[in-house]
């Protein structure tokens, strides 16, 4: 693995592009992913209810919910593979694709082996993130790098934003049990096809294709290729440390509208409005501050910092007198969120060669979407069998071990750099 400073050759990289090109391709691909993420977010607050109106408990729920990211953990790291191959816009215009048509079944009436079929296909197809992150690694320098991920996220948070409160208007103002579920999924599908079409006609290839034989491009399916990244030994742990912040971090996610349904007895709509401050304040973060704040503190500071949110914001969660009390300890998640993502992305972009970089942003996501798919399995079991509140109660004890984990990355970041000196 090349040292974190190491320059880049990558054909048709940062310094084949003028900054006007660059900021214009941020701008289509920001366009594309905020699209695809609203069509994504319409049905964030409702999944749930899909299986709930089946007839199914909050463990079996949250357990169909969380087969997304089993099949993105499986799918993921090779798309980021072939995106490093044959280039970043076939596969953001399969991940689009997919999505349409895993939309599109959820409008069909279909019983729980059309939602199980949704789930599977959503997710295999969701190379969206890694390839997105891998466009940007590609048209910008690597003093700008922490900026342009920053920005690119802020269009995943305004999608999760903006699409569960479109998602809570089109279900109707009505209970659960009456909404429209129909017309939401119909939306998220054509929002899909929308940002598809802005692949094909407005958003051009960030890399060249390489030859079955260059560096680093061999045997995409290969499972040792696929891992190869992972012999960094700084990459290892911030994948490690994703890996674990987003188990309880989905914990949080898949239980909290059912949580929040059993406590206060929110209806769809307000509990939608939640969903859109969350992903309003991430945007916001990231926009405006994250990047920024990265380039003054530093990805390790920021990472701890995000961190420490977390844990703040699941400890209020539970000491929540009132529902008043729910906003800003979403908040102060929201905005741990988005230090944590962006921070994690641009310290494990730092370990990537040019020509490897989709597969390590395909691996990170990986291991996102792993942790996403053992939190929300766990999170039925454990809000069912333990307690309401031990999902929340567990993930905030669990952020001790995770700074922990900070110090070792700065302690083997450190220890790369030396080497790599003293090979020079």
């Amino acid at each position: 693995m090349a040292p974190m400073n190491a320059p880049e050759h990558t054909p048709g990289g940062p310094a084949a592009l003028s900054a006007t090109d660059s900021s214009r391709r941020m701008a289509v691909l920001w366009l594309v992913v905020f699209v695809d993420l609203l069509g994504f977010g319409v049905l964030i607050p409702l999944v749930p209810f899909y299986g709930l109106r089946l007839g199914l408990t909050a463990d079996w729920v949250t357990l169909i919910v969380a087969l997304h990211s089993l099949f993105q953990f499986l799918g993921a790291p090779l798309l980021g593979r072939l995106s490093d191959r044959h280039g970043r816009r076939p596969v953001l215009a399969l991940s689009m694709a997919g999505h349409a048509l895993a939309y599109a079944l959820l409008a069909v009436p279909g019983g729980i082996v059309l939602l199980v079929c949704s789930r599977v296909l959503s997710g295999i197809t969701a190379g969206n993130l890694a390839a997105a992150y891998a466009y940007v690694g590609d048209i910008t320098p690597p003093a700008q790098r922490a900026r342009g991920f920053a920005r690119i996220s802020s269009a995943f948070a305004m999608g999760f934003a903006l699409g569960p409160a479109l998602g809570g208007l089109l279900a109707g103002n009505t209970a659960a049990d009456s909404a429209n579920l129909a017309r939401p999924a119909i939306a998220a599908a054509v929002l899909s096809v929308i940002a598809l079409a802005g692949i094909l006609f407005w958003l051009p290839e960030s890399r060249h294709r390489t030859t079955p034989h260059a560096p680093g491009n061999s045997s995409p399916t290969n499972l040792r290729n696929l891992l190869a990244p992972l012999r960094d030994a700084a990459l290892s742990v911030i994948v490690l440390l994703a890996l674990m912040v987003y188990i309880f971090a989905s914990m949080r996610e898949s239980i909290l509208v059912i949580w929040l349904h059993d406590r206060f007895s929110l209806p769809l709509a307000q509990l939608s409005l939640l969903f859109t401050i969350n992903g309003l304040t991430v945007a916001a973060v990231q926009f405006f501050v994250t990047g920024r704040l990265l380039e003054r503190i530093g990805e390790l500071t920021a990472l701890r910092v995000g961190i420490a949110c977390y844990g703040v914001s699941w400890l209020s969660l539970v000491l929540a007198p009132t529902p008043l009390w729910i906003y800003p300890a979403v908040a102060i998640g929201s905005f741990g969120n988005a230090l944590f993502g962006t921070s994690s992305q641009a310290l494990a972009a730092q370990r990537a060669l040019p020509n490897q970089r989709g597969a390590v942003m395909g691996l990170v996501q990986s291991s996102g979407s792993l942790a996403r798919f053992t939190g929300a399995a766990l999170a039925g079991t454990i809000y069912v069998r333990v307690g309401h509140n031990a999902p929340l109660e567990l993930g905030a004890l669990a952020m001790l071990p995770a700074l922990w984990i900070t110090v070792v990355i700065a302690k083997r970041t450190r220890q790369a750099a030396s080497l790599s000196t003293t090979a020079e």
